[in-house]
């Protein structure tokens, strides 16, 4: 899948058509830290565009 950016905020791919719990399940799973950046301590979530569709099409989050 084409993402317009390399990092999206969970809201920015819920407006893709994820699901919110989809994408918080995948952020704490085991290779959230492959996927996902921290922005702050209490701040929001980067997820990695490329290396979740990696991930995603390996079968990684069900």
């Amino acid at each position: 899948m084409e993402y317009p950016k390399p990092l999206m905020s969970i809201s920015e791919l819920k407006e893709m058509g994820y699901s919110e719990f989809y994408l918080r399940r995948v952020v704490h799973s085991k290779y959230g830290s492959r996927v996902s950046v921290l922005t702050k301590k209490n701040g929001k979530y980067l997820i990695k565009t490329a290396e979740f569709d990696k991930l995603q099409n390996r079968g990684c989050f069900r």
